[in-house]
């Protein structure tokens, strides 16, 4: 089998559905893999499109740890299939087999699998098929989630091409929550974590359990008591009762483990030239290292809190502003825990905020209300800012953090930008602005992007409306405008003044909606009034009649043991049965009954 632009090298496997195959990229001269749709399934319509659903789910989740779609297509037999990077390694089915995996290895894998669901799901993607056979380890022990295939976007509307009917396809059934076996539909982020409780019960016991499920620790009594009760919390029959979101399993596998799946040199890295930290924190888990700098996740030993630990070379700006802001407090603004500065580097201590950052939400478009809330929260906290002479100076969705409220929070005051250096797109488009106005523009520009899913171009000095722009709520469209204005004359004058503007259009867009609900409602209720209208309409007086005759021959049928009306069935049996079910029928036959017991007939 060949594909125009790959060469195929070898079949790694195959499904009902689909086989996959090894390839190379005959442009770039790399391997990769390539799933096509199998033969005797492209004439079913709903399969194709599941397939079809995979690639585009796929493509747009951009996570280290979820595999990436690199190309798609069909071939001359029009079979569907989709190019994935290729991952050298095993599954994570063939290293529970084979025995391949430590403790720690263990507990590694399942905290980069949490981190990809997290991501996933905080972009409204369930992945309905979790099970050790879909998740890859390369050969640096890096975790990759494949098939996304069964996944769909669990908030989305039947007119979403991304949207597949959740009846289509239910997953593995040894790995499916009980809530699915009789309701396909109600799959959700607990469905995932029960698929996710039984995929950590066969990692550290062996046994992939079915049925009553024992304590796991009956085939390992070595478990440790607080990673039992985790697997057996995922595992509850009802959803409500397991852990919130994979932030949370992740959360307490990192706890449980206290760094001891990281390296050494992990290790040794975030401890380099922080002599004393240790005696208050304790290393959980390394969030990023680049050439920039390195950030840990800490917990407070004492308090047990977690906390974000920034690392940054000596002289890095930024110290005074976090500094000032270790003084003060704001709602929207993460609070910096302490900053040391010396000779060795610069560090940044904050508070950890587990609803990830803006940037990870920002697969497709937000919802204009809940973007607006979020863009009035940001300003509320620049505003502070700029009150108290501190300017944010690089405000961008990764330095936008949400809180398990959903409450958006600034982060990174005064850091440096690195956009020359990396493949981050610029937020201010070239934009040459300083203090505040910078930051109102940032905000514009990840208002606009949010919205939109493109960043705002401009042509001779004008901002081009883009469709999914101008379907936005005509005052928004303004307020954006505005923040994104390059004449002095025609932006906003202050912080103050946009986020009395924000706070406007939050208040415009949450009565509309409201009112909306009220109006829906209403429509409602008037249909079902309508309908009982209909239904309770009085018959005409000739069928009144005719039911109280009914009502009589029935009672004269049960009084005489079914020999009073035999003449008059032929006429009246339709309003004798529908006498029979009427609350006055019920009520005579109980009065007759009593009659027959006094009359002992």
């Amino acid at each position: 089998m060949a594909w125009e632009g790959y060469k195929v090298v070898s079949k790694l496997g195959e499904g009902g559905m689909a086989t996959v195959y090894k390839a190379i990229q005959e442009s770039l001269q790399r391997p990769v893999a390539i799933k096509i749709l199998a033969a005797n399934m492209k004439e079913l319509p709903e399969i194709e499109k599941r397939f079809e659903n995979e690639s585009l789910i796929i493509a747009q989740l951009n996570h280290p740890h979820i595999i990436h779609v690199i190309d798609k297509g069909i071939t001359s037999k029009g079979r569907p299939y989709f190019v994935m990077e290729f991952v050298e390694g095993l599954s994570l089915e063939e290293c529970i087999n084979r025995d391949k995996l430590n403790f720690n290895q263990k507990m590694d894998t399942l905290v980069q699998v949490c981190k990809a669901l997290t991501y996933a799901h905080k972009n409204g993607v369930i992945h309905r098929d979790i099970k050790p056979a879909n998740i890859l380890i390369d050969g640096e022990w890096q975790a990759r989630m494949a098939d996304f295939g069964i996944a769909h976007f669990y908030e989305s509307g039947g007119d979403n091409p991304l949207h597949v009917d959740a009846q289509s396809f239910l997953g593995t059934t040894s790995y499916m929550a009980p809530e699915l076996m009789n309701d396909p539909d109600a799959a959700s982020i607990q469905s995932d974590l029960y698929a996710l409780g039984i995929l950590m019960y066969e990692l550290f016991t062996g046994v992939c359990p079915q049925g009553e499920i024992p304590s796991p620790r009956k085939y390992e009594p070595d478990l440790p008591t607080g990673l039992n009760d985790l697997i057996m919390r995922c595992l509850e029959t009802d959803p409500n009762e397991r852990p919130r979101s994979a932030d949370d399993i992740k959360n307490v596998l990192l706890h449980l483990s206290q760094g001891g799946h990281l390296s050494q040199e992990q290790k040794a890295r975030a401890q380099s030239g922080r002599a004393g930290i240790e005696a208050q924190f304790s290393l959980l888990d390394v969030l990023k290292e680049d050439d920039f700098g390195s950030v840990y996740l800490y917990e407070d030993i004492t308090k047990k809190k977690l906390l974000v630990v920034k690392k940054m070379r000596a002289g890095t700006a930024g110290v005074k502003e976090n500094k000032l802001l270790s003084r003060l407090h704001h709602n929207s603004i993460a609070a910096v825990v302490g900053v040391s500065d010396t000779s060795t580097g610069f560090t940044l201590i904050s508070e950890y905020l587990n609803g990830g950052s803006l940037a990870e939400r920002l697969l497709s478009p937000i919802e204009t209300l809940q973007m607006m809330e979020w863009a009035a929260q940001i300003a509320d906290g620049l505003a502070f800012a700029h009150r108290n002479r501190v300017v944010h100076g690089n405000l961008r969705p990764s330095n936008v953090l949400l809180d398990e409220l959903e409450h958006a929070k600034l982060t990174d005051f005064g850091l440096p930008s690195h956009y020359e250096k990396s493949d981050e797109p610029n937020w201010f488009g070239g934009q040459k602005l300083e203090g505040a106005m910078a930051d109102l523009y940032g905000l514009g520009a990840i208002c606009y992007y949010a919205l939109t899913n493109q960043p705002p171009q401009f042509r001779g000095g004008r901002l081009i409306r883009s469709r999914k722009y101008t379907e936005q709520h005509p005052r928004v469209q303004e307020i954006i405008e505005r923040l994104l204005e390059k004449s002095s004359s025609k932006r906003y004058p202050s912080t103050e003044v946009a986020l009395a503007d924000l706070k406007g259009v939050v208040k415009k867009l949450r009565d509309e909606k409201e009112q909306h609900a009220k109006d829906e409602l209403k429509r409602n209720i008037a249909s079902i009034a309508e309908k009982q209208a209909k239904q309770n309409k009085a018959p005409f007086r000739w069928k009144t009649w005719l039911f109280r005759l009914a009502l009589v021959a029935l009672i004269v049928e049960e009084v005489t043991y079914g020999y009073g009306y035999s003449y008059l069935k032929p006429y009246i049996q339709p309003y004798v049965d529908k006498v029979r079910g009427s609350d006055t029928w019920i009520e005579w036959s109980d009065k007759i009954d009593k009659e027959k017991k006094q009359l002992d007939w």
